[in-house]
């Protein structure tokens, strides 16, 4: 309400001083400026300007997987890819924009198995989970993780085994997702 009680103001001044109701170079000079500035402010205040488009995901293994030590995990079954950043062929994220991301991954080992999810950014490994499966053959074990990271447009972001000598994963139970939260 007090944006639109300025702009009005200065909208009354602009046909007094701008438009020639006042002889006086300098001040209208001054005036013209002030104008100019709160253009600009008004447009950087505009949200619908400003604002960044919708990035999420979440994808799943599509089937029953093992993967071995280094290997990027590839979940092939996308449930939501607003903003398309999400690869299912490559198992790759790739940040279309600057901001804030929130990810997380989930992890159901098979039994006396284990699966240690490494979240990497451009190579560089940010968070980590293990699921140590060392139960009996009827036992199964989840791990999660999540991390919030600031990205810059370009940078990819995956999951893949950092310590283990493979990882047998189970489908559905194991996800991946992520979300532009600034």
């Amino acid at each position: 309400m007090q944006l639109v009680t300025i702009c009005s103001f200065l909208w009354v001044l602009d046909l007094l001083i701008v438009r020639g109701h006042c002889n006086n170079t300098l001040t209208t000079s001054l005036f013209q400026n002030q104008l100019r500035l709160l253009e600009k402010l008004i447009n950087l205040l505009d949200v619908s300007k400003t604002s960044k488009s919708p990035v999420v995901f979440h994808a799943e293994l599509g089937s029953y997987k093992t993967y071995h030590h280094g290997s990027i995990w590839v979940y092939d079954k996308v449930v939501t890819n607003v903003g398309k950043a999400y690869n299912p062929s490559t198992g790759t994220f790739t940040a279309p924009t600057d901001g804030i991301y929130q990810f997380n991954w989930y992890t159901l080992s098979d039994p006396k198995t284990t699966s240690h999810a490494g979240l990497f950014v451009n190579g560089a490994m940010k968070a980590r989970q293990a699921a140590n499966n060392n139960g009996g053959s009827g036992q199964w074990l989840t791990a999660g993780s999540s991390i919030a990271l600031p990205l810059n447009k370009g940078d990819v972001v995956y999951i893949k085994d950092v310590y283990g000598l493979k990882a047998q994963l189970r489908d559905h139970w194991t996800a991946f997702g992520g979300v532009l939260i600034n």
